[in-house]
């Protein structure tokens, strides 16, 4: 032992020591990583700026618009209805727009408003914009709404003046929506688990990854905001949850900040092989001084186990273990020695119960037999039946009676079933433990049963009587009537047996054994039991516990065995599924018998079907599980794909769609419900987004090779798209793009 607990403490002291080495060369790597990011959505973010910007310029120079803007004219006119559908398409292709307003000499003279401001926050809108520089776009502005509500965007505004005493002749504003266009720049690292924001000058979230309302920690944002630095990492402990590793930058342009948020514990979890190896090593040394402690413990020990393998003696079948003794052995034989002593006690029970069964009546006997003498004749003569009780707790009821009150309950039963069929019976009981009673009930005097109905109907009675004793419930099984005393013991196996269709049937206490001989003893077809199955496939998770009381029922009309087998099959199916996410196909597991086992074990409905229930929810979880990595992992291939071969003309949905060996259908919908566009407008978008980066970015070439390099065959096509999508052609865009920039 002290061999054993010198070489845990070595490897950890040698563990912890690399572990803050490491520590600090993975930090440094996330930190780069996680600047890299911040540093890239702050391009991306200035990009949509300069979108916007580019928008407002267009809009501003529009001759019609202009004249509106002068004038303060609105009339209706061809020209203007013309400039006006420019600004409204424009608000309508790019959903994180959200309001333009034509500014005039003395206040708003036209405005397209999807979220309405108040007529308050357009005057102040107006006023700002009035008195504002070109320099001063775009800026935050917190609004308040039609309805009332506060929302902080980002305006920004085209109005010509270059200095302060620059004249005011108008303007164009358009609004954007942070939270929609947050979907835009953090669609990248959505399932991440770092988390990215946007901070206000503030400190107020503008826009962030994942959901809204995961909000960040304010004394962070205070701390950061207010600190000295404009850049800069840190590890921080919030009042509640693990610790974080956060990132952060101010762009200082825009001013605003970047910050960066992961799990510290994760951040440091990538150590280097070279840790792994020496901590192999370390863990090597300490198995071999482990088995020296062993070896020595062993021999230390060696007589107190030859001392208790002589337990094996007890049951006579060695004097001691083939292996000269020890403790794991020693244990395994006292194991096999307690259960054996409980198979002992239920034979035991078990023959007393036989005993009682088929012994002969004599008067005057300590244990009287099960038959009592029918009143003035032969015992022979008399018509009796078997019922097995069990007793169950009710579920769900703190109230329950002790061992010894169940027993003594359970011993004044037959005086109570002589008084329920009015003197027509003798009742003999025996009661092998608390929660069993053995009732044998003949004829007081041979024909004294009469009617089976009323029969019925007291057994009725006693499961009533049963039921009212506190936190009890009783399931009662009663075999058919008999005269020959030799098959007592066949009706009580008989009985006994009716106590397996308690699961099968639903609130049903009583099972008579006339009712059983009745059910159908052919195998369950397997249309039955596919309903489970189906909704399992199908992943229609509300149905399957209707589907499992569907498949119940169908199995209360088949014999017991029969109705075990089918539920057998299906349980096998759905483990199968649950641990290898297969929805068919696949053979039965080999752990049939135990399954079958374990159903027939079962004492209620409720306790099978919430099993059943539990299995098939197992299964619907991992194919749930399953599908969504196969659909994520899918659709984020062919993405990636279209993202570096978007140049190839060839590009195609059904060449992808054989590339990734699915269905051209089944990948348009994994596109779009990862994109929100089809395939064709995702690929277009990509290609128009690469070639105004070309337009920009390379002024030497000419309209018609930027088309060939951003995939399009024809310059002519290229045109028509990229005017369609931002307003303009792609000349007067790179002109737009020249003036700005002089300026």
């Amino acid at each position: 032992m002290s061999l054993t607990l010198i070489s845990i403490c070595s490897v950890l002291v040698l563990a912890t020591a690399l572990f803050f080495w490491f520590r600090g060369k993975t930090i440094d790597y996330v930190n780069k990583a996680n600047d890299s990011v911040l540093l890239n959505t702050e391009t991306v973010f200035a990009k949509y700026m300069d979108s916007v910007q580019n928008y407002t310029l267009a809009f501003y120079r529009h001759p019609n618009i202009n004249s509106v803007m002068q004038s303060g004219d609105s009339s209706w006119s061809d020209q203007l209805f013309s400039a006006l559908s420019q600004i409204k398409g424009t608000l309508t292709v790019n959903p994180y727009l959200e309001n333009a307003y034509i500014m005039g000499a003395n206040g708003p003279v036209m405005m397209f408003e999807n979220n309405p401001l108040s007529k308050a926050s357009k005057q102040e809108l107006y006023e700002r914009i009035r008195n504002g520089l070109i320099k001063d776009s775009p800026f935050l502005w917190t609004a308040t709404l039609n309805n009332g509500d506060k929302e902080t965007v980002m305006m920004t505004y085209y109005n010509d003046k270059v200095y302060a005493n620059s004249e005011y002749t108008g303007a164009i504003a358009i609004s954007t929506n942070l939270n929609k266009l947050q979907g835009n720049i953090f669609s990248d690292v959505a399932d991440s688990d770092t988390r990215y924001a946007v901070l206000s000058p503030e400190g107020a979230v503008l826009m962030q990854s994942g959901p809204p309302g995961d909000g960040y920690d304010d004394a962070l944002l205070r701390r950061i905001v207010g600190g000295r630095s404009a850049s800069g990492t840190m590890v921080w402990k919030p009042d509640r949850g693990p610790k974080q590793l956060i990132t952060y930058r101010m762009a200082a342009n825009q001013g605003l900040w970047y910050l960066s948020e992961t799990s510290y514990r994760n951040s440091i979890r990538d150590i280097s092989n070279a840790l792994v190896l020496l901590i192999a090593l370390c863990v090597v040394l300490a198995a071999a001084a482990a088995g020296v402690a062993a070896f020595v413990s062993h021999r230390m020990y060696k007589p107190i186990g030859a001392l208790f393998g002589n337990i094996r003696s007890l049951s006579g079948e060695r004097l001691a273990f083939a292996g000269a003794g020890g403790f794991e052995e020693a244990n395994r034989e006292l194991e096999r020695i307690a259960g054996r002593f409980g198979e002992l006690k239920r034979e035991n029970e078990d023959s007393a119960l036989l005993s009682w069964l088929t012994t002969p009546y004599r008067s005057g006997e300590a244990v009287p037999s099960a038959l009592p003498l029918l009143k003035g004749g032969d015992p022979g003569s008399a018509a009796f039946c078997v019922a097995v009780l069990r007793l169950d707790e009710r579920i769900g009821e703190a109230e329950a009676m002790t061992d010894a009150e169940r027993m003594a309950r359970l011993r004044d039963l037959p005086q109570a079933v002589e008084a329920l069929f009015e003197g027509a019976c003798a009742c003999r009981g025996f009661f092998p433990h608390p929660g069993t009673a053995v009732l044998i009930v003949s004829e007081a005097r041979e024909g004294s049963f009469g009617d089976q109905g009323i029969a019925r109907e007291r057994w009725e009675e006693l499961e009533q009587l049963v039921r009212a004793w506190p936190g009890t419930q009783g399931a009662l099984g009663v075999s058919r009537l008999s005269a020959d005393p030799s098959r007592l013991k066949a009706l009580y196996e008989e009985a006994r047996d009716c106590l397996q269709y308690m699961k099968f049937q639903y609130r049903t206490p009583i099972v008579y054994a006339e009712d059983a001989a009745q059910l159908s003893d052919a195998p369950m077809p397997d249309q039955t039991l596919e309903a489970v199955l189906q909704v399992v496939r199908e992943q229609k998770h509300e149905l399957i516990p209707r589907a499992v009381e569907r498949v119940l029922a169908e199995a209360g009309g088949y014999r017991a065995e029969q109705a075990t087998i089918a539920l057998s099959r299906i349980a096998s199916d759905l483990s199968a599924i649950a641990d290898t996410g297969a929805a068919g196909g696949m053979p039965r597991h080999a752990d049939f018998l135990e399954l079958y086992q374990r159903i027939w074990s079962f004492a209620g409905y409720e306790e099978l079907r919430a099993w059943l229930e539990q299995l098939s929810f197992r299964a619907y979880e991992k194919l749930k599980e399953r599908n969504a990595v196969q659909t994520r992992d899918v659709a984020g291939e062919a993405i990636a794909h279209i993202r570096r071969h978007f140049a190839d003309p060839m590009l195609s949905l059904n060449a992808l769609a054989d590339k990734l060996a699915i269905s051209p259908p089944y990948l348009s919908r994994l596109i779009t419900e990862s994109t929100g566009s089809s395939f064709p407008d995702f690929v277009n978008l990509v290609r128009l987004e690469h070639a105004r980066s070309l337009l920009v970015d390379e002024l030497e070439l000419d309209i018609r090779t930027v088309a060939e390099r951003s995939g399009y065959g024809s310059s002519t096509y290229f045109t028509t798209l990229f005017k369609k999508r931002y307003g303009m052609t792609p000349t007067k865009w790179r002109l737009n793009h020249i003036v700005q920039h002089s300026e």
